[in-house]
């Protein structure tokens, strides 16, 4: 069968739809993704069909002022409606012929876009923030959520259903449980954090979706991991950083205060080399091989990484720019898997050395992340996954 992926979001959001691709594939489908432009090396190495699809969220973050500095920035209300409308009216003239759509991220259109094609809709997450509030949250907690899901339908909602009307169908009764669809897959681990009772939408959680590596570690990296001792990772993914050469700083300070290794990932913030003999700057490095060789690392909360370092076992901070990576650093504070952090865009080199030296000399932090390791060994989310994806074709 045809089944077409519609991501729009950055590389946290693809790449573990890239694993479920390559899943599908294996069991017979054909599978098109429809993803930012900036992924199309990471689809086409993987060999999947790619199709550009949606903003450039890496030129948006560079040349976007509000992003920078750590700020969290949603999109305008002109801004969605652009991006939903371009879903409901391109999408269908590409993923003609589905028997599946899978939406994931900022995908407000795309349900429609299944209905006009009369093929299901499913939507898949990786953190359980979307699902809603139970009970159990703290009132503001449901305030705000219930304030942005109104605030969603209406900015939202008159606008999709006209578009609804110019092609026959009928209206819908709330933009985000359209948003939704019918059964939510939650693709994260339930030991890492698990949905809580009683949200305001049906999910499954199966687990969280690793993409493996089809290199192995670049020779320079291992040169420098087998030169001294196990060095820390500072990685800070896909946050724009507006003065690279003041993280260039804090990082050489750090590496000093601390007396420790670092090897920094350049990530989306382009940062200008500066090795040393205790600091490597990385480009794109495979985390399953190289994190269980680390003392620990440092992060900007995002769910994908957080998931492979809990995996690698070892202890983690994570500093949050924005979404789910706030909720990543409670959980992973919550869990012992490492110490309390400010925000992203307070990042100071002090608050970096006092993180990396709480993690390296807690042993509590490390025996937790190993204990959550072992609890992991058996836990297949990408099975799971697939395994829920082939029982919708059957229906």
């Amino acid at each position: 069968m045809k089944i077409s992926i519609v991501v729009n979001g950055t590389r946290g959001d693809v790449q573990p739809m890239i694993a479920l691709a390559l899943g599908l594939i294996k069991n017979g489908h054909e599978v098109i993704c429809c993803v930012p432009p900036e992924n199309e090396k990471l689809v086409k190495q993987n060999n999947c069909q790619f199709v550009a699809f949606g903003p450039n969220y890496l030129e948006l973050f560079k040349k976007n002022s509000q992003f920078k500095g750590g700020a969290t920035a949603a999109p305008t209300p002109k801004e969605m409606k652009k991006e939903t409308e371009n879903q409901i009216n391109k999408l269908p003239g590409i993923l003609i012929g589905s028997d599946l759509i899978i939406g994931v991220g900022f995908v407000l259109g795309v349900h429609t876009v299944a209905d006009i094609l009369k093929i299901p809709y499913q939507f898949v997450i990786f953190y359980p923030a979307l699902l809603g509030t139970s009970k159990t949250d703290p009132i503001l907690y449901r305030i705000l959520f219930g304030f942005g899901r109104s605030m969603t339908n209406r900015v939202m909602k008159s606008f999709i259903n006209k578009k609804r009307a110019e092609v026959g169908l009928q209206p819908i009764r709330d933009v985000w449980e359209n948003w939704m669809g019918d059964n939510v897959i939650v693709a994260c681990d339930k030991e890492l954090c698990e949905v809580k009772e009683g949200v305001l939408f049906n999910f499954t959680q199966t687990g969280y979706m690793l993409l493996s590596s089809q290199n192995g570690l670049p020779e320079k990296v291992e040169k420098f991991l087998n030169s001294g001792k196990a060095p820390v990772f500072i990685g800070f993914g896909s946050n724009p950083v507006s003065r690279p050469e003041k993280f260039n700083h804090i990082f050489s300070e750090v590496s000093k205060t601390t007396n420790q290794r670092l090897i920094i990932s350049k990530g989306w913030a382009n940062l200008p080399e500066n090795n040393t003999s205790d600091i490597l700057y990385v480009d794109e490095v495979p985390f399953e091989f190289l994190f269980p060789r680390l003392a620990a690392i440092v992060f900007h909360g995002g769910t994908g990484t957080m998931a492979a370092a809990t995996r690698a076992g070892i202890p983690q901070v994570a500093f949050p720019f924005m979404a789910d990576q706030f909720e990543n650093r409670k959980q992973i504070v919550k869990l012992g898997l490492g110490p309390n952090s400010c925000d992203f865009k307070k990042l100071s080199s002090n608050d970096l050395s006092s993180a990396i030296k709480e993690c390296v000399t807690n042993d509590k932090y490390k025996e937790k992340a190993m204990e959550i390791s072992r609890q992991l060994q058996d836990s297949n989310g990408l099975e799971m996954t697939l395994e829920l994806i082939e029982d919708e074709l059957k229906k």
